[in-house]
């Protein structure tokens, strides 16, 4: 295994010792950080906004606050996994895997990050549910940027014409590995 790019992230941080290690690039501090939602799909079809102005931080439920950004905190997006829950009715305490195989209107649906008229990411659900590992991301190749102090768009759109069935809880959960840059 080639490890130069962990070589050179050591590097970094070393040179930003005096700034208490965290790198920099110029004035702009960097942080690893994954970004996380778990939503319920139990009877969604259409067009869902999955995030909002009244999406609140809440540990178990998501890690972020509604559908702008901190003045002075963008994030690059590196990649993006999605996780099936084992069916539990509370969010709080839902077990997430990958070896079961996601039911069809879900793995058919797909989903979008939208933000100032851009489209920044755009991919079907089984693009983004590996069954092999679940330590596999979907590298973003386009490295997106959600800018701060911006409103942004996340949504799910389920094929036309079917939906969740709402025979059990149908629960995902979307992570994303970003860089976090802070002013």
């Amino acid at each position: 295994m080639n490890r130069k790019s962990e070589l050179a992230s050591a590097v970094a941080t070393l040179k930003a010792k005096a700034n208490g290690g965290v790198p920099r690039v110029g004035q702009v501090g960097l942080t690893d950080k994954t970004l996380y939602l778990n939503v319920s799909c139990k009877g969604q079809g259409g067009t869902i906004q999955l995030v909002d102005v009244n999406t609140k931080r809440e540990v178990g439920i998501t890690n972020i606050d509604g559908n702008k950004l901190n003045a002075g905190r963008d994030y690059v997006l590196d990649s993006f996994r999605v996780l099936k829950g084992k069916g539990t009715a509370n969010l709080k305490e839902e077990i997430w895997g990958i070896t079961d195989p996601l039911h069809g209107v879900i793995q058919n649906a797909e989903v979008r990050i939208k933000q100032g008229g851009n489209v920044l990411v755009d991919m079907p659900i089984k693009d983004l549910y590996n069954q092999s590992t679940e330590e596999l991301f979907r590298s973003l190749s386009t490295s997106p940027l959600i800018r701060s102090n911006m409103e942004f768009e996340f949504e799910i759109e389920y094929p036309k014409g079917v939906a969740v069935p709402t025979d059990a809880e149908y629960n995902l959960r979307f992570e994303f590995r970003v860089h976090q840059a802070k002013r």
